[in-house]
């Protein structure tokens, strides 16, 4: 399910399935973090959560059922603290809440440290039901009761402490003792990433619609500076292909309202691309290519192949053409979706009830590469370091 919410990220081409590019970038710029995270204190929301249960003999699926309420008391919680519910994760849906906390963040505490044992939710509620409520230094044991491995810990020992009053009222504010924490473990286990740059320099809220703005690229060394320039360049070429692809099922619904709606945001993306036609021109696709590679070494061909002549549409398309109206570009995004879904694609003639669910989800920009949710985990962090409030945020 998590995989299911990056493919609904705002602003994504994942109808033609640029995703593994996408997420190299991300991966690489902001390890740990994803576009269901809300903000930065669920960090440490979750693994006190846990704690709180680890001196408890239950079964595995008593554990599970006993977090997932935890889970759910957090979302009152936070409202009796005061907190704005559009941070809150399952504001609208409460008990019937399908994506937990810990599930959106389990893999970036581990990422980032928070966590130090491998392994799913399920086995770490597996461990716990097994050794009597002892998960953070269980021990394997032989037929004979031996010890069989040394003692494991779950959560990093410097992990602060769980407030007192977190089952009453929770703040998404964090302390500067935690701030220093998440920043310490971001910067100690991904001392790479622009999250831990934009981290050791920043002192006050940033506000930026991507990463590769303001002065933010200036936080970055050289080496990242140019992954952000390889992922700005690629984004600006990939926003045109989903929006063709809309023009072309719009067409198809005879919907005249999308039709010039689409064709208006074409128009903006075309000056977009037209302003930097110099830059994309010069632009070291090559290099561009090695770096994807290393970032994801499992790309398919299919999908290179495909980026690489979506981006010769768009350098078409900086110059001047109206690539949207070419049959041979249509051609393309056609044989794209058929590629990718087969009998199901959209753009099949035949395919009437797949076009009628279509919800002409585009128009949202260009690709940020979770800069989004990483900004706002940035931003608490930064304020719980320096005090500064991200309500009041201010331009890097």
């Amino acid at each position: 399910m998590q995989v299911i919410d990056l493919f609904r990220e705002k602003g994504t081409v994942d109808e033609l399935g640029f995703a593994p590019i996408r997420d190299a970038f991300a991966d690489e710029l902001f390890p740990g973090t994803s576009t269901i995270q809300t903000r930065a204190r669920y960090f440490l929301f979750v693994p006190w959560i846990m704690q709180g249960l680890e001196k408890q003999n239950r079964t595995a699926q008593q554990i599970a059922d006993k977090i997932r309420r935890r889970e759910v008391d957090l979302i009152t919680a936070l409202l009796a603290g005061g907190e704005d519910q559009e941070g809150i994760i399952g504001r609208e849906s409460r008990g019937a809440l399908k994506r937990m906390p810990s599930n959106a963040y389990w893999r970036g505490l581990f990422l980032w440290g928070i966590r130090i044992a491998p392994g799913s939710i399920e086995q770490y509620q597996r461990r716990l039901a097994r050794f009597g409520g002892a998960p953070d230094e269980p021990q394997m044991l032989t037929d004979d009761k031996e010890p069989l491995a040394p003692k494991l810990r779950v959560w990093h020992p410097a992990l602060p402490k769980r407030p007192e009053d977190l089952d009453e009222k929770a703040r998404f504010e964090l302390t500067p003792d935690e701030a220093d924490f998440l920043r310490e473990r971001i910067c100690t286990n991904q001392p790479e990433s622009a999250l831990a740059h934009v981290l050791r320099r920043a002192t006050s809220a940033i506000k930026a619609e991507y990463v590769w703005e303001k002065a933010i690229p200036e936080m970055l060394p050289l080496d990242l500076r140019r992954t952000v320039d390889h992922a700005r360049l690629f984004a600006w070429c990939a926003e045109g292909a989903p929006l063709v692809y809309a023009k072309m099922l719009a067409e198809m619904k005879g919907s005249d309202v999308s039709i010039t709606d689409l064709e208006v945001l074409l128009g903006t993306w075309q000056e977009h691309v037209r302003n930097a036609d110099a830059e994309l021109r010069n632009w070291d696709r090559d290099s561009f290519w090695v770096l994807v590679s290393e970032m994801n070494p499992n790309l398919s061909s299919r999908t290179r192949a495909f980026a690489a002549a979506w981006i010769d549409v768009a350098l078409r398309a900086a110059a001047g053409e109206s690539i949207w109206n070419d049959p041979a570009v249509r051609k393309l995004i056609y044989n794209r979706e058929s590629q990718l879904k087969g009998a199901l694609a959209r753009l099949i003639p035949e395919n009437h009830r797949a076009r009628d669910r279509w919800q002409r989800d585009v128009g949202g920009g260009a690709i940020d590469y979770r800069w989004g949710p990483a900004q706002i985990v940035l931003n608490d962090i930064i304020a719980g370091l320096h005090g500064s409030a991200v309500d009041g945020q201010v331009d890097a």
